[in-house]
């Protein structure tokens, strides 16, 4: 079964409909805190676990006759996991809707389920009660295809469903699944897999229970457990999968004919396991113990150490039930959730993460949806399948980033990246400057008016590297609906300036001279002496001239010869974009706003001014007028900003 869709309102976060849609192998669900991401994963998983897949169990209900009789029940855990109302939305329809597609394996299955359905009956019924199996062999699977998708919901507390006979028949193939497959493993039928994975965030809050006593284990009331966890609970899935491997390997010694530890090593899961820690560079092995007590662990060898799994770092643990989550409980075709999956593991082996579940959805067949604070996360390659949850006006909000609309393959190589994305994407609104020490300026100046005291809402600023990739910047944040502003220098000007503000300015001789012809990191000046070396050669100088064209259009400087009519007509401009979140510099540069002797290109210096008690009052007072109108504007203190005025 493959999600496709999740629809939720009036949840929790969620007053209004929104929307989430699955529809590549992973799924990566991005925000700020608060936005409401938990409480999405945990519809989900309500959802599923409450009335798709039915959690069942089986308890010991012993009678005289029976003393081995189990009965089979509803997991009673899930009843505490309630989807609440809305603070706003008490007396509005509630609802939470699920789209999910047939696959080839659903299929299969279901054929299995049906053909086995007498035989599973036959050896089930001696020891457990209350079974539903033979409801397989009312199914028309000649009504179902590849393909085929199911709409179930929840419409205030009452489960509704689409499809006719053919999704009744779906559901009940999803509500019959684990217990089916549990018995199967049970009385030695073709295994089905595990259909869902939830690693909350909590899920560490518990311990790493890689220890397991089989003398006292449970397997039925673990997963019980297991199948309540949500962002409200704790539980260890890796006792789940530890017991199940210890479960397997003590079935085979049972029957052990030299060959137990082989053929446990042998199993398809186990060999892939084995071969993924391999290749991070670990060596694992089933170790008993306790043999009286039959007590089991995962003892690891790494660089010829050996140790026990409970103690392996934090963050080599949080890999370790991924992968043995996935292997262990033989999860195929199935939905992986996890919340924050980058907990507790280095940049690196985020990364590293990152590109193993890419990997694993492609053999094991897995969806996975990860709901991350981590850049890592966030890549040229991973953005296709990005969500941003967020609030507005205390109701959450989801939106899935626009790929059409980003820009090109090259500006976005250098856009998102672990350096920008955290700015970019988990901020509530952004700053875009040109150069570092523009963000390291006005960082400072925003902090001196109230930015890292204020609670309202995260603010960033990011330094695009040049005022030309303002609008590649600008195409990200407005697919991610981020709000966000420009403060550029004056000569921006000429990119935003109507024709008659652009003939207020001419060409900037000596700033060409120093930054282009005289700078040996310029690439302008590269890309100029490139352009005219083929045009000597080829005779065609029409990329020569356009490169020159570029580098003039982008220094120049105000003319010395304006009117007063002229600098009127600058500032009513320079106003008028300032309404549309564009600050423009109207004394030129970064450095005509700092003190004598101040250059923006000394980082050094800069930084050491900015380190000054109070270096505010250090900067000219023309200049503090205007930064503190800018200031002001970004941070929402004031309403319109004041107006400047340009002098000769």
């Amino acid at each position: 079964m493959l999600v496709r869709r999740v629809a939720i309102e009036n949840v929790r976060s969620f007053l209004n409909r929104e929307e989430l849609t699955l529809d590549g192998p992973i799924t990566i669900v991005i925000g700020p805190n608060g936005g409401g991401k938990t409480n999405l994963l945990d519809t989900i998983v309500i959802m599923l676990r409450r009335y798709l897949f039915a959690s069942m169990y089986a308890i010991h209900a012993p009678t005289a006759e029976q003393p081995n009789r189990y009965e089979i029940r509803q997991n009673d855990a899930l009843n505490n996991m309630t989807l609440e109302r809305h603070s706003a939305g008490e007396s509005r329809e509630q609802l939470v809707e699920i789209e999910v597609e047939v696959t080839s394996i659903d299929l299969k299955n279901m054929h299995s389920m049906q053909d086995d359905a007498d035989r599973l009956t036959e050896l089930a019924s001696k020891k457990y009660y209350n079974l539903a199996i033979s409801n397989a062999k009312s199914w028309v699977l000649e009504d179902i295809s590849v393909g085929m998708r199911f709409v179930y919901s929840i419409s205030n507390g009452s489960f509704q469903q689409s499809g006719g006979t053919a999704g009744t028949s779906f559901l009940q193939y999803l509500q019959m699944f684990e217990m089916d497959g549990r018995l199967r493993d049970e009385f030695e039928l073709a295994a089905l897999s595990t259909p869902l994975v939830y690693l909350p965030v909590n899920r560490a809050a518990s311990g790493f229970q890689s220890n397991v006593e089989l003398a006292g284990y449970n397997d039925f009331e673990t997963k019980r457990h297991s199948d309540a966890a949500s962002s409200r609970s704790t539980t260890s899935i890796v006792n789940l999968a530890i017991g199940r491997l210890a479960q397997k390997y003590r079935m085979l010694l049972e029957k052990d004919n030299g060959i137990a530890a082989s053929e446990f090593r042998n199993d398809a899961n186990l060999k892939e396991l084995t071969s993924l820690l391999s290749e991070l560079g670990y060596e694992w092995s089933l170790e008993t113990i306790n043999p009286l007590k039959n007590q089991y662990d995962v003892r690891l060898k790494k660089q010829g150490s050996s140790f026990l799994v409970g103690a392996a770092s934090s963050g080599e643990r949080e890999l370790f039930t991924y992968l043995f989550a996935i292997f262990a409980l033989n999860v195929r075709d199935a939905l992986i959730i996890v919340d924050e999956p980058e907990l507790h593991l280095h940049p690196k082996w985020q990364k590293t993460l990152l590109q193993l579940f890419i990997r694993l959805a492609k053999s094991t067949g897995n969806q996975f949806l990860l709901v991350t604070h981590s850049p890592t996360f966030v890549s040229p390659e991973s953005i296709q399948y990005v969500s941003r949850v967020f609030s507005s006006q205390q109701r959450s909000h989801i939106l899935r980033l626009n790929t059409t609309a980003l820009p090109e393959a090259k500006h976005l190589l250098n856009i998102v990246n672990s350096q920008n994305n955290e700015r970019l994407f988990f901020a509530d609104e952004v700053v875009l400057v040109e150069g570092l020490s523009d963000r390291i300026f006005f960082e400072a100046v925003l902090d001196r008016h109230g930015r890292s005291t204020s609670s309202k809402s995260i603010l960033e600023v990011i330094s695009v590297g040049g005022k030309g990739f303002f609008d590649a910047y600008g195409k990200v944040l407005q697919a991610s609906e981020i709000h966000y502003s420009i403060i550029s220098d004056l000569d921006y000007v000429e990119q935003v300036g109507t024709a008659e503000i652009k003939a207020l300015f001419k060409v900037d001789s000596r700033e060409i001279k120093v930054d282009v012809i005289e700078n040996v990191k310029s690439l302008d000046g590269d890309s100029l002496v490139q352009a005219i070396d083929v045009a000597l050669t080829s005779g065609n100088w029409d990329h020569a001239v356009q490169i020159w064209a570029y580098i003039k259009a982008r220094r120049r400087q105000l003319r010395r010869d304006l009117t007063a009519e002229n600098l009127a007509s600058l500032n009513v401009f320079l106003e008028s974009k300032r309404t549309e979140n564009i600050y423009i510099l109207s004394r030129g540069a970064l450095e005509d706003y700092l003190p004598t002797g101040h250059s923006s290109k000394d980082m050094d210096k800069l930084i050491r001014l900015l380190n000054e008690n109070d270096f505010w009052e250090l900067l000219p007072q023309d200049g503090r007028v205007e930064l503190g109108i800018i200031a002001q504007g970004l941070l929402n203190l004031v309403g319109d900003a004041v107006e400047t005025n340009i002098e000769c």
